[in-house]
C-alpha cells in the first residue's frame, strides 16, 4: 500500500511540473483531477489551528517519520542548534475542491508522512529541529491551469503557511538560527513568506539559508538580499534547482503558463530565468561528476529504517536553469511516469541526499561562526 502511494505521489508530482504532455493527455488530466465548481472561500476547508500538534506532520519533540536516517547515519535533532521550517510539496490531487482539508487522512497525508518526511524534510535532522506544518494546499490542478482558480487556491494554501510561520517564530524557535526549506508547491510558498515575512526584518539575522527547491524560482527574485548560494558554507542565500535528464529538451522543459511569486504577486514565469543551484558542489549554475555525490536515497522505501544511501550515483550540470543528471535510462528506485520523458521532478531530494544533508550542517556551522 505505502509503496502504491509513493508511485502515485511519484507520478502527479512529475504531471504538475511537466510541460510535455500532448494534447489527448492533458485533457485526460483535466477530467480527472479539475475540480468541478470555481475556488470559493466558502467551500474551503477549516483552517488548522498551529497551536495544536496536529496541526503539524512533524515537530521535534514528537516522533514521526522526519527522524528518519538511512542506515549508519544519527538523528541529531536532540543537540542541534538550529531548526528548520519545511513546507511540503503537492500531495492531494483530488478533484474535491481547490484546497485540501490540512486533516486530509487519505492517500494525501500518507504521501506527506512516507514520502516527504521521509525522503526530503529528514534531511535536515542532522543539523536541525524539523518543523513541517499540514496546510490546505492547492490542489494538483492548480499547477495544470495557472488561471484565477489557481491564485485563489495558492492565496489560501499561503495563509496557513505564514500562520504556522508565526507561530514557529513566536512559541517554538526561541530565537535560534532557522533554515527555510521547501519542495514543489511548498517553494511557492516559500518565496511569498520571504518576501512578507522575512527579507528587511530582524529575521534576517537568524536566517541560515533557503532551500526552494523544485519550484520555479526566478534568479531575480531578490539578489541584493538574498542571492544565489554560490559556495558550501555561505549564508544568508538562496538555493533551488529542478532535475531533468538529458533526454529532456530543452525547449520542453518549462511552462510558460507557469506562475511564480515575485515583487508581491503572481507573475508569469515566461522569459524568466530560473535559479539553478548545483547540489554536488553548491555552485550557481556548476557542474559536478558522480564523484562529488556522497550518496542518493532511492525512492523505494519499506516502512522501517531508510535504506542505505548510494554514492557517485550521477553527475549534474546546471543549463538554463535546470540541473541535468548524468544518466538517460531509468534505474531502480529513481522510476515515475515522467522519467520517461527526463523530468526527476520527484527526485529533487534523493538524488543529492547525503549532500544536502552534509551541506546544511556546514551552512549552520559556517552561520554560528559568524556570530
Amino acid at each position: 500500500m505505502k509503496k502504491h502511494v509513493l508511485a502515485l505521489l511519484a507520478t502527479a508530482l512529475a504531471v504538475a511540473c511537466s510541460s510535455q504532455e500532448d494534447d489527448e493527455t492533458k485533457i485526460a488530466q483535466r477530467l480527472v483531477f479539475k475540480p468541478d465548481h470555481d475556488f470559493s472561500p466558502d467551500l474551503a476547508p477549516p483552517a488548522p489551528d498551529y497551536r495544536l500538534p496536529d496541526a503539524w506532520a512533524a515537530l521535534p519533540e514528537r516522533k514521526d517519520n522526519a527522524d528518519q536516517t538511512p542506515e549508519g547515519i544519527a538523528d541529531n535533532q536532540a543537540e542541534a542548534a538550529a531548526d528548520v521550517f519545511f513546507i511540503h510539496p503537492t500531495t492531494y490531487f483530488k478533484k474535491d475542491g481547490w484546497n485540501a482539508p490540512y486533516e486530509n487522512s487519505g492517500e494525501g497525508r500518507m504521501s506527506v508522512e512516507e514520502g516527504t518526511l521521509r525522503g526530503q524534510a529528514s534531511v535536515f535532522n542532522g543539523c536541525c529541529r524539523v518543523f513541517a506544518p499540514r496546510y490546505r494546499q492547492a490542489t494538483l490542478y492548480t499547477f495544470l491551469a495557472f488561471n484565477e482558480n489557481s491564485e485563489h487556491a495558492l492565496d489560501l494554501a499561503y495563509q496557513d503557511i505564514a500562520a504556522a510561520f508565526d507561530n514557529f517564530i513566536r512559541e517554538k524557535n526561541d530565537g535560534r538560527p532557522f533554515i527555510i526549506a521547501s519542495h514543489s508547491q511548498g517553494s511557492y510558498h516559500a518565496m511569498r513568506l520571504l518576501e512578507e515575512r522575512v527579507l528587511g526584518t530582524d529575521l534576517m539575522d537568524r536566517l541560515v539559508a533557503v532551500y526552494a527547491v523544485g519550484g520555479p524560482v526566478p534568479e531575480a527574485f531578490a539578489p541584493d538580499r538574498l542571492p544565489p548560494c554560490d559556495d558550501a558554507r555561505q549564508t544568508r542565500c538562496i538555493i533551488g534547482w529542478n532535475t531533468v535528464s538529458k533526454k529532456n529538451e530543452p525547449d520542453l522543459r518549462r511552462d510558460e503558463r507557469a506562475l511564480i511569486w515575485l515583487d508581491g504577486g503572481y507573475r508569469p514565469v515566461a522569459g524568466r530565468p530560473l535559479l539553478c543551484v548545483n547540489p554536488l558542489n553548491w555552485k550557481a549554475g556548476g557542474t559536478a561528476p558522480a564523484s562529488d555525490n556522497l550518496g542518493a536515497l532511492s525512492g523505494n522505501q519499506d516502512p522501517g529504517a531508510l535504506s542505505a544511501l548510494l554514492p557517485r550515483l550521477t553527475g549534474a550540470g546546471c543549463e538554463n536553469g535546470y540541473l541535468v543528471i548524468d544518466f538517460n535510462e531509468d534505474i531502480d528506485g529513481f522510476k515515475s511516469r515522467q522519467t520517461k520523458n527526463g523530468s526527476y521532478h520527484v527526485f529533487d531530494y534523493n538524488l543529492f541526499y547525503m549532500n544536502i544533508r552534509t551541506n546544511a550542517a556546514d551552512r549552520v556551522d559556517a552561520f554560528l561562526e559568524e556570530q
